[in-house]
């Protein structure tokens, strides 16, 4: 079965591919996509205004 994860953290720039040294954060296991999106608007939400703060939502097997 699936699992859904939130992955990101700050990063340079648009252009590369991993954040920051020590920004990095990484939440899941989820066992649906909607449990997995709250935690990405929740955490969105606090780093707001940080343009560079990217996470993502995405699934593994």
């Amino acid at each position: 079965m699936a699992k859904f994860y939130v992955e990101g953290g700050i990063f340079k720039d648009l252009a590369d591919p991993k954040p920051l040294p020590g920004t990095e954060e990484s939440y899941g296991p989820f066992d649906s996509e909607r449990e997995a999106d709250k935690v990405w608007r929740a955490r969105m939400a606090e780093k707001i205004d940080i343009c560079n703060h990217r996470l993502r939502v995405f699934e593994r097997d």
